[in-house]
């Protein structure tokens, strides 16, 4: 099987522990992250040093209601329960916008509290959201140039060995590593869906949905479903950009602690659209440090993963996963893990898709620098031999 051929059945999804072996920081990490930054503000950050007492408060109230949230939907669950800073900043936004559909204690006795902070600063909630953004961009997004180089590197030998060859990498992360990686000044290897156009002498570089074009030479399409901090929307022209820089100040177009997790708008729905697209076409899916809570993206790979009529081949979900726990559990305590994630519905949730056969998954307890060495070496002589197999059981069944 030619390397272009494999590619074209294989479809890779990169959540918050792809970037990991490069620096960047898991979402379960942040929060940790925050109430260190929070503690370490100094006089110097002006914008934020008044807040700082205000910022504290806030962190633990946000955190003790979350974490008695997640203990009334399940008493069995632990006080140490799944919380991320997705959730955190969900409530901050709540606050902003004053929509009190927030679980106890941020009602009844806690109300005063919130007054008292309004009170002395009506913004404060907005100061504290720049203030992580801030955090998320330019602290917890950062990575090691050289592991980045290093843990990349044999995707781009696997890429050196066959010209006519396209990866389509689905990701939830907002980080630059594949595009600082594989793209530079004058050799470009990845499409992130934008191109070029000359605004007012000006170079600018615009969403165009610019993928698989015939003429361009390169051999990566990277699709990123929530967003980048290097995105912006551009209230004039209603148009999407990629920033000149990360640090003008600016909020990047980022789906980050929202309750909706599309935005009605390209580039989100086209590349929604996409990924559905790539799923349904695809042979394999390869899920590499993805925690499963988003239960949108969950039902996406579910009702692909349960489709079994007579024209469609069998499909199969590779997780990889380091963490010890996930070492430990079956294809099946991983499905009914699974099945709690997506009956735990939020108030936006209508249907959440829940059944897959264990048959389905195989759980591989790699890192994502471990992954690529292992499966991308000799021509990707792993990940065609996954191929064959999973297609081979079509035979055993007809």
């Amino acid at each position: 099987m030619m390397l272009n051929e494999v590619f074209k059945k294989v479809v890779f999804l990169l959540g918050a522990g792809a970037s990991k072996d490069a620096g960047c920081k898991l979402s379960s990490e942040m929060l940790t992250s925050l109430k260190e930054a929070i503690n370490n503000l100094t006089a110097s950050e002006k914008d934020f040093i008044t807040y700082k007492e205000d910022f504290n408060e806030i962190y633990h109230f946000i955190l003790a209601s979350l974490k008695y949230q997640a203990t009334m939907k399940d008493s069995s669950v632990s006080s140490s329960a799944y919380v991320n800073i997705e959730d955190f900043v969900m409530v901050l936004r709540q606050l902003i916008d004053k929509e009190f559909i927030i679980p106890y204690p941020l009602i009844g006795n806690w109300n005063d509290k919130i007054l008292k902070w309004e009170l002395k600063s009506g913004k404060v909630f907005e100061h504290f959201k720049d203030f992580v953004t801030l955090q998320l961009v330019k602290a917890w997004t950062q990575f090691d140039n050289e592991k980045a180089e290093k843990y990349l590197k044999p995707i781009r030998e696997m890429l050196n060995q066959s010209e006519n060859i396209k990866v389509n990498l689905f990701s939830l992360n907002y980080d630059l590593i594949f595009e600082q990686v594989f793209n530079t000044a004058t050799v470009k290897i990845l499409d992130n869906g934008f191109s070029e156009k000359n605004i007012s002498e000006n170079q600018m570089r615009y969403w165009a949905a610019d993928f698989n074009n015939e003429l361009s030479p390169t051999k990566i399409n990277l699709y990123k479903l929530h967003g980048s901090i290097d995105w912006e929307y551009n209230l004039a022209s209603e148009e999407i950009s990629i920033k000149e820089s990360i640090d003008d100040g600016r909020e990047p177009l980022i789906i980050f602690g929202s309750y909706s997790k599309m935005l009605s708008f390209d580039p989100f729905l086209y590349i929604l659209s996409n990924f559905r697209q790539k799923l349904e076409e695809a042979t394999i899916f390869v899920v590499i440090g993805y925690s499963f809570h988003d239960k949108y993206i969950n039902n996406l790979l579910i009702q692909q993963l349960s489709q079994n009529t007579d024209e469609d081949k069998p499909k199969k979900l590779l997780v990889v996963d380091p963490d010890p726990r996930r070492t430990k559990q079956t294809t099946r305590e991983f499905t009914e893990e699974l099945k709690l994630i997506q009956d735990s519905k939020s108030i936006n949730d209508i249907i959440n898709f829940r059944q897959i056969s264990p048959e389905r998954i195989k759980l591989i307890s790699k890192t994502a620098l471990q992954f690529y060495a292992e499966y991308f070496a000799n021509s990707a002589a792993l990940l065609k031999k996954e191929l064959e197999e999973t297609e081979g059981e079509e035979k055993v069944f007809q």
